[in-house]
């Protein structure tokens, strides 16, 4: 099997043939590939956002996996509802969306993603041992993130590799897109925080200019790409304008090559605000904000005292939202933290319980804040 739909077969020799396969679509030359085993291709058909046509859906897999892959592939339908809903239909319906099992461990082969996990599903069913249980512990880590390539590498492709981001970052963020949609808004942040630990304090997003593929390639863009996201989601503190930019993006880019700057301008176009300064910190930067402090409460005023500073040579501005409650009444207010100290007075009418720095684990931040 190969990218895009099976146009015919032709019998060339005795026990030979000849498959042709047509991709209607423009296609990276890395995300081409031609796969060839005894398989069992088992085919039905995905609901797609905003379309009453159906993508066709096949999966290939080997005679002793069939079980196995009927079993797990059973979270496809949500999953390709999820990413419809968040990043615009699915971008090959003409092609399909296609599984195949392989010897290695995944890879997002346009309209064939290769298969090599160990379906979780059926060893968590059957009493197996998961040999990827790390990389599997909330989801099918090849099938969520490899299919997410669909929209983000396939569907719309970096522009330089130093744009690289665009496609594992927002693979990666997908994951998380994934878990909220399925299980909640705090299964999500649990993800985003397990890789949190593996982003170093001097490492930068963007690759830089006139790179190679090779020097592009790092974990960084992975993680810290998804960080950043999740992070942008919260400097921009209105999710119908976020979930707009995101399927914005890929639709307007879709088949073809985006830059960071063009997701940049189309946040500005939905926002109405100017992200240059993001975008330089945190994209173009190194590392991320630390902020240490304090937050104290008195008879009428609560009192931030916090200190702002870079994890290595960027210094950041960081909005951190306070929630507390004066009296019976619930509040917040946002403060934009600039590099440095940072102080502010809050005037309540009674005096102030229940405070918090509401949203900080949101943020891509090592935080050090003692509560008063």
């Amino acid at each position: 099997m190969s990218n895009g739909r099976l146009a015919g077969r032709e019998k060339v020799a005795e026990g030979r043939e000849t498959f042709h396969w047509v991709h209607e679509y423009p296609c990276e030359t890395y995300a081409i590939a031609i796969a060839a085993a005894p398989y069992v291709a088992v085919d039905s058909e995905l609901a797609m956002e905003g379309s009453e046509e159906k993508v066709p859906f096949t999966y290939w897999v080997l005679p002793e996996s069939v079980e196995k892959a009927k079993l797990q592939f059973q979270d496809v339908p949500k999953m390709f509802e999820i990413y419809s809903k968040a990043f615009g239909p699915f971008p090959f319906p003409k092609s399909k969306f296609g599984l195949v099992e392989v010897s290695f461990y995944g890879m997002e082969h346009s309209t064939c993603v290769a298969y090599g996990s160990s379906f979780p599903a059926w060893c968590k069913a059957n009493g197996e041992g998961d040999p990827h249980s790390q990389q599997n512990a909330r989801f099918d880590y090849i099938l969520v993130h490899e299919s997410a390539h669909e929209w983000w590498g396939n569907g719309v492709s970096a522009k330089t590799w130093g744009d690289f981001w665009i496609h594992e970052g927002f693979a990666t963020y997908a994951e998380a897109v994934y878990l909220e949609e399925l299980e909640g808004y705090d299964v999500a942040q649990e993800h985003l925080e397990s890789l949190r630990g593996s982003i170093g304090k001097e490492s930068k997003l963007y690759r830089g200019e006139n790179k190679d593929s090779d020097e592009a390639y790092s974990p960084v863009i992975y993680n810290k790409g998804a960080w950043v996201l999740h992070t942008l989601r919260g400097y921009v503190d209105d999710d119908d304008a976020w979930w707009k930019t995101l399927r914005d993006f890929n639709l307007e880019f879709r088949y073809r090559n985006a830059g960071t700057d063009d997701f940049r301008a189309i946040l500005e176009k939905n926002t109405g605000k100017d992200w240059k300064r993001f975008f330089d910190e945190w994209v173009r930067g190194e590392g991320y904000p630390i902020l240490e402090g304090s937050v104290t409460t008195k008879a009428k005023v609560i009192v931030l005292q916090l200190k702002n500073r870079g994890s290595g040579k960027t210094t950041f501005h960081v909005p951190v939202d306070l929630a507390w409650k004066d009296g019976n009444e619930a509040k917040t207010q946002r403060f934009e933290l600039v590099p440095g100290d940072n102080r502010f007075e809050v005037a309540c009418k009674a005096r102030p319980h229940d405070v918090e720095l509401a949203g900080i684990e949101d943020l891509l931040v090592g935080r050090s804040i003692l509560f008063e």
